[in-house]
């Protein structure tokens, strides 16, 4: 008899302890299921913090799903891709909107609007790139004292509807303070002569500079040795390169216009931007290098990528 007794209460013991079981599970579920049809409406109407928190509340419920930890690395990749885009940290955004794209597991939604995001990125990429090259090229013009053509050359960028775009911010912003720069020289020269008072864009230069530069481009080349030791005269007319001392005027100006040490200064600038060993070039490779850049019609950046990469 006490054996039937304990029998039945096993198994009632054993009922009921499934019943706590499956009506744990069964909540639980139902908990995982709502938490992922929020973040899944909430990726739907682009409330990507929401969609973050819904994925991360499945995910309590259900440690180390794959299915809501693919939603949210791709929501939160998203998000990290669209804040790039709005920092103009275009290779950032195109890593991660990659990202979101290649994921097997998520959104489709999500990829198929990193899909058109990454067309969107590539044609602003272009623009970005081209409107830079224009400025470089302006800024050029600026250095060499050419400022209505530095103008005229900002105007590629003025008169594309799409440089106001918020993407192009900066460069616009930029070629505005490069025209206010030229035309305050124009104005205060009217032949080239630049304002004394303004400085031109992302360039900086002293007194002491254009002194010693306008005053190295009036004397002539066979007066440039003038001051130098006897040893250091024989040096520069041993010497097989070109440099300040072996070369003609008409090699250290730009336009009739001295080349100075500020745009010297701004050329090794370019060069080590695009990895090249500014170092290994004298003042006078540079000039020359101003001055073909100039005559070419491009940019000094263009022209080095061209020439010396």
């Amino acid at each position: 008899m006490k054996k039937w007794i304990w029998t039945i209460v096993a198994v009632v013991i054993i009922a009921v302890i499934g019943g706590v079981t499956f009506t744990s599970h069964h909540i639980t579920q139902k908990a995982y299921t709502a938490a992922m049809t929020t973040g899944r409406q909430a990726v739907s109407k682009e409330n990507y913090s929401i969609a973050e928190s819904a994925f991360q509340d499945a995910l309590r419920h259900r440690t180390n799903d794959q299915q809501a930890q693919g939603h949210l690395t791709q929501t939160q990749n998203f998000v990290s891709a669209q804040s790039a885009m709005s920092d103009h940290e275009f290779s950032t955004a195109k890593s991660d909107y990659t990202k979101v794209k290649n994921a097997k597991s998520g959104s489709s939604m999500l990829r198929n609007r990193a899909k058109t995001a990454l067309k969107l990125l590539k044609t602003v990429q272009l623009k970005a790139e081209t409107f830079q090259d224009v400025y470089d090229q302006a800024l050029t013009q600026n250095q060499g004292q050419s400022y209505e053509a530095s103008n005229a050359t900002l105007d590629r960028i003025f008169k594309d509807a799409a440089a106001k775009q918020s993407y192009y911010t900066n460069i616009y912003n930029h070629a505005v303070d490069l025209r206010s720069a030229n035309n305050k020289a124009i104005k205060h020269g009217g032949d080239g002569t630049s304002d004394p008072s303004s400085s031109t864009p992302n360039s900086a230069s002293s007194s002491a500079d254009s002194s010693s530069a306008n005053a190295s481009s009036d004397s002539s080349s066979s007066s440039r040795t003038t001051g130098l030791t006897n040893s250091e005269k024989q040096a520069a007319k041993n010497y097989k390169g070109s440099n300040e001392f072996t070369v003609k005027k008409s090699q250290t100006e730009i336009n009739g216009k001295a080349i100075t040490a500020a745009q010297i200064a701004s050329a090794r600038k370019t060069l080590s931007a695009i990895n090249v060993p500014a170092g290994s070039f004298s003042d006078q490779d540079i000039r020359t290098g101003l001055i073909a850049a100039n005559k070419a019609g491009i940019s000094f950046k263009a022209y080095a990528q061209k020439t010396y990469k």
